[in-house]
């Protein structure tokens, strides 16, 4: 199995792992009870057995205190992300802006020609539509 498949069946398919992996993402650096106590997991030892299948896949690593440090990578629905520091964005995101751009650029010519009317109402349908689109991509980051 390619390390890929690996990484979307064990990880981005296994609830726990992918959840702590997200936690991972947010907050870089964190020990076993740090996991557990943030994800309200059931035992520590739960959430080191998931943080050891991350590091297997060389997802995390430790260091000489213990703690487990992230290595940011892309796959399954996280290709659908950009990760900015310590933000997971939608790519649709980044949509968004250039049609609230558009929107807010077309607003004050929307009496001069009706060409401009018409550009307005599109770039507000574009703009509501990737605000969707947004609104549903961060929802599948979000625990169920």
């Amino acid at each position: 199995m390619r390390m890929e498949e690996a990484l979307e069946k064990d990880v981005a398919g296994e609830y726990n792992t992918f959840r702590i992996y997200l936690l991972m993402l947010r907050i870089r650096r964190g020990s076993v009870r740090d996991i557990a106590r943030a994800l309200d997991l059931s035992s520590p030892w739960l959430a080191k057995h998931h943080l050891e299948k991350l590091v297997g896949f060389g997802l995390l690593s430790t260091n000489e205190v213990g703690e487990y440090e992230v290595i940011p990578k892309r796959f399954g629905v996280l290709k659908l992300f950009s990760l900015i520091g310590k933000w997971t964005v939608p790519h649709t995101f980044f949509l968004a802006i250039i049609f609230l751009v558009m929107t807010l650029g077309f607003l004050p010519r929307i009496a001069d020609e009706p060409l401009f009317t018409l550009a307005f109402i599109a770039s507000v349908i574009g703009l509501a539509f990737t605000l969707h689109l947004t609104l549903r991509m961060y929802r599948l980051l979000l625990p169920k």
